[in-house]
């Protein structure tokens, strides 16, 4: 994987070390985790092609709508739903009002929440259908390589059912978890998937119940991104922020500087948070 040198503050760069030819010659993936209060929402590009993980609260539907047309998407190839909770789906019928949708992946079908009902009805105003993806299923973004690892199995709670999924771009990766906690990490434990990665999108905004010990360990993420706003939960809690410490991941937290985009061109990471 690639290496990225320690930030000496929480907007600082992470510089990666590796060919710099190489690295010229490579196209760049941008990953945008972007600050949408308590939620999740992460934008990323590769070779003009644009994929988006989840959308945030349904207040964050300006949010996206706005950033989408500032950056002149007005086509996500993949929109990935990690699960139809409404601080991860609920931002994304903004997107869909700017943007048309080349494939949709869901966690589920038979969601039946307002929030989830108004995505679905925009979705079939474009004559999109809900793909529900399996372990191991990929597609590329450009250059980069996506991957579903999870869910293993099914689960009685929509969080165990979050798809889990990984993104290569050279030798280096991110890890995007969803709201997925310790059941669905010990799953993958178990299955033997390819958890480790430079980069980790901290389950269920920094909840005590996800971001196990063992999952941590095996992930040993260089930078830790905690999506996040003001809540009444106590996220992150403590616990999870002294394991990441523990483990010797870099922290970066969307309520503390705003949006965070990470780039490269697949031999080292650079991040800065921009504004908030």
């Amino acid at each position: 994987d690639g290496e990225a040198s320690d930030a000496s503050g929480a907007g600082a760069p992470l510089a990666g070390t590796g060919d710099a030819a190489d690295a010229a010659a490579a196209p760049e993936l941008v990953v945008r985790f972007l600050d949408v209060g308590q939620g999740d929402a992460a934008l990323i590009s590769c070779d003009g092609q644009w994929l988006l993980i989840d959308g945030g609260p349904p207040k964050a539907s300006s949010t996206l709508y706005a950033i989408l047309q500032r950056l002149g998407v007005t086509r996500l190839d993949c929109i990935v739903s990690t699960h139809p909770d409404a601080d991860h789906a609920g931002g994304l019928s903004g997107a869909l009002e700017v943007a048309t949708c080349g494939t949709f992946y869901a966690s589920t079908a038979t969601s039946d929440t307002r929030t989830w009902r108004g995505v679905c009805d925009r979705l079939e105003r474009q004559g999109v259908p809900l793909t529900i993806p399996s372990p191991g299923d990929s597609f590329d973004l450009g250059a980069a390589r996506v991957t579903f690892l999870g869910p293993v199995r099914a689960a009685p709670d929509d969080n165990n059912n979050s798809l889990v999924l990984r993104i290569d771009h050279g030798g280096d990766s991110f890890l995007f978890t969803g709201d997925a906690e310790h059941e669905e990490e010990f799953d993958l434990l178990a299955a033997g998937a390819n958890l480790r990665a430079d980069v980790l999108k901290v389950g269920h905004h920094g909840s005590a119940g996800a971001s196990s010990p063992a999952f941590v360990a095996a992930v040993d993420p260089q930078v830790a991104v905690i999506s996040v706003g003001r809540n009444s939960y106590g996220h992150p809690t403590d616990e999870v922020l002294d394991r990441l410490e523990v483990q010797g991941a870099c922290v970066l937290r969307t309520d503390q500087g705003g949006d965070i985009v990470a780039t490269t061109r697949g031999n080292g990471i650079a991040f800065e948070q921009v504004g908030m």
